[in-house]
């Protein structure tokens, strides 16, 4: 598997953590060099990360990526993505990733020197991430958003997330005594702590 993209994606690092975890052997391309970010242009049309090709596949989004992975490879200790639980999880990812997304952007404009209250849009974007913020809480069992203990694709994308604001310093995540409870538990993973932005 070849594996495009950059080690401070949250994205990106959703993958490599899943291919770490069920032992899918991969070769990163760092999109950050100018020789990678040539490669990924010539080969996907979306510019983005991550992208991988794997056993002949194409594919240009960390979920359709996932899907590909737990499909042809198994689930190994993951919560599968099939049961009564999928519609609360897919849920849960809509609302994780706006929250990261707008986190994105807020990050790059403030690189720029625009701030949250440029725009009514901006200010909207912040606040929506402090309401999913609130919504993720209530859903949290603790350090896992279901009852059976395992981590899913809920819990993989919130710990990238919040992981990620963190290390940007986007939102002080880690004053916050659940969020700072769950990313102690995860980050214990070896799979984690070699996944870790630097």
């Amino acid at each position: 598997m070849k594996l495009y993209g950059s080690i401070t994606s949250p994205y990106v690092r959703r993958i490599r953590f899943l291919c770490m975890e069920l032992g899918i052997p991969f070769t990163l391309v760092d999109t950050m060099t100018d020789a990678g970010q040539k490669e990924l242009r010539e080969k996907n049309p979306l510019w983005k990360i991550p992208y991988a090709e794997i056993d002949d596949v194409k594919i240009w989004d960390s979920h359709t990526i996932t899907d590909y992975l737990l499909e042809t490879k198994g689930s190994g200790n993951f919560r599968p993505k099939t049961g009564t639980h999928h519609f609360r999880e897919a849920n849960l990812l809509t609302a994780i990733d706006q929250a990261l997304d707008n986190g994105i952007l807020l990050f790059y404009l403030n690189k720029e020197g625009i701030k949250p209250d440029a725009a009514p849009y901006l200010t909207k974007n912040a606040l929506r991430i402090s309401s999913i913020l609130d919504f993720i809480k209530q859903e949290l069992n603790g350090h896992f958003f279901f009852t059976d203990g395992k981590v899913g694709l809920s819990e993989m994308a919130l710990f990238t997330a919040l992981d990620w604001m963190r290390f940007r310093s986007v939102l002080p995540v880690e004053e916050d005594p659940i969020f700072a409870s769950f990313l102690n538990f995860h980050g214990q993973s070896k799979s984690w702590k070699e996944t870790a932005p630097k």
